[in-house]
């Protein structure tokens, strides 16, 4: 605990310094970090008049320490690759991937380690408009986890959720969101208001239990899938398995394996296979030349793109292919 670096943030002090949609780099915030968040951009956006919004994209260089103080405030949280330790007085949590939390914690300290690598978000929203704004049915929560939405003092329990493939493919949006800025904001704080409607759904989904939760070979399922969508989403520019990794927190060998389980072939088939159908889709269309279509797709050339149409379909790409 002595050589972490020590860090402390207020979010409600961050947000009173902060006008809608602008953002607050943590150098600003917490002092010198750069040593300890490994990242080309690291800090907290104001989303609208009630919500903080901080995208979780950094390796750790350094471990730290860092304590927040949120009282009243409902938190929602997301990671999809990373792990590490969250102290609420004298308890513990391990923070894995692929589980959705929602608190309302006064004081919490996390402690995260060197080498550590963070992918997900962190929503912060005043307590009283989250259940206003959005109607949180607060007799549809179960009783054990009403003092979240109800206490203006905060209470130490964490309400945990399954993080649907949906819910995975809304985070990972987020953290790889590329436009430039007044895009960039628009866009991310768009994606914070989806997913906090599918965590009121949530909720309101619980009635008088608590949600399971998803572990284990459930969450590898849950991010093959999210995997499958990112290649369906981003057929013209397609991540490479590297990338696909870090964004849905699996390692080389899960992926590949969870392909095969569940599609009964490599992510690289999976993804060529889709853009493939999506080619035939736009010539079936008859709008576009074949040149147009192999950009559409990804492609840089139409030597390249009837090379590979050719290979797939036995048959050279034309105009208003008929398929079959």
């Amino acid at each position: 605990m002595g050589d972490r670096r020590q860090l402390d943030l207020d979010f409600r002090a961050v947000r009173s310094g902060l006008g809608i949609g602008e953002f607050v780099r943590s150098g600003k915030v917490l002092g010198q970090v750069d040593e300890v968040f490994r990242a080309k951009e690291h800090g907290y956006r104001r989303i609208d008049d009630f919500t903080l919004l901080h995208v979780m994209n950094f390796d750790v260089g350094a471990p730290y320490s860092l304590t927040m103080a949120r009282a009243d405030l409902v938190c929602i949280q997301a990671t999809i690759a990373g792990r590490y330790s969250r102290w609420i007085g004298e308890r513990m949590d391990l923070i894995n991937p692929h589980i959705l939390q929602v608190s309302n914690i006064p004081l919490s300290v996390s402690d995260t380690d060197a080498g550590t690598r963070l992918r997900g978000i962190l929503i912060v929203c005043e307590r009283k408009d989250f259940i206003d704004r959005y109607g949180l049915n607060i007799e549809r929560v179960p009783a054990a986890y009403r003092p979240i939405f109800l206490s203006r003092d905060g209470t130490p329990e964490v309400l945990s959720l399954p993080l649907s493939p949906a819910g995975i493919g809304l985070v990972d949006q987020i953290v790889s969101c590329r436009y430039p800025e007044p895009l960039h904001g628009i866009f991310v704080g768009a994606k914070a208001v989806e997913i906090i409607c599918d965590v009121v759904s949530q909720l309101h989904g619980l009635r008088l239990r608590t949600a399971p939760r998803l572990i284990g070979q459930q969450a590898r399922v849950k991010a093959i899938e999210t995997a499958a969508e990112i290649y369906r989403r981003e057929i013209g520019d397609p991540p490479t398995i590297e990338q696909l990794v870090r964004r849905v927190g699996l390692n080389r060998n899960e992926l590949t394996s969870g392909f095969r389980d569940l599609f009964g072939v490599t992510p690289h088939v999976y993804a060529h296979t889709r853009r493939m159908e999506r080619a035939q889709e736009l010539l079936r269309a008859g709008e576009l030349s074949i040149s147009e279509v192999a950009r559409r797709i990804g492609y840089e050339g139409y030597s390249s793109f009837s090379r590979a149409y050719h290979a797939h379909y036995g048959r050279a790409p034309s105009p208003a292919d008929p398929g079959g």
